[in-house]
């Protein structure tokens, strides 16, 4: 009972401090199938990098949900259940049209990285980690490690 009372302890701190504000300092710039795939784009087919989003007033801009962008951002190309996402540094994106809105990722969506700002949990002596209130758990994928979307918080 008390490893349990632990755990939900340190998921509530970390959550606060996953929070949008993290976000806001790192955030940079068919037939269906449940077998989810990651395409890596841009030089020499390794991923891209991630350039920081343009300052407004001096700030980064901060990243939510349903917020467009008017040309597409930096990323990989994660396609999971006949859909494709970008991926770029915890932020998800998904086509609408000619724009690219932020969205929320799917369950079971494999990412080939993690943010700097994610934090750490030990749940059932497994290690996970949280970034912007999405738990991803470590996985071996053709001996590299990927992060495969397990919740959220």
């Amino acid at each position: 009972m008390k490893k349990l009372l632990l755990s939900i302890a340190i998921l509530l701190v970390t959550a606060g401090l996953a929070a949008p504000s993290a976000m806001a300092r790192t955030v940079r710039g068919g037939a269906m199938s449940h077998r989810p795939s990651v395409e890596m784009r841009g030089p020499g087919h390794g991923p891209r990098v991630g350039k920081p989003m343009p300052p407004v007033g001096g700030r980064p801009v901060a990243m939510h949900y349903g917020m467009r962008l008017a040309s597409r951002p930096a990323g990989v190309v994660v396609n999971f259940g006949g859909v494709s996402f970008i991926y770029n540094n915890g932020v998800y994106y998904s086509s609408i049209g000619r724009e690219f809105e932020v969205v929320r990722p799917r369950v079971g969506m494999i990412v080939p990285s993690l943010p700097m700002s994610h934090s750490v949990m030990i749940r059932n002596g497994a290690k996970h980690y949280i970034h912007n209130g999405i738990i991803y758990s470590p996985m071996h994928r053709n001996g590299t490690v990927v992060f495969r979307i397990v919740g959220f918080i």
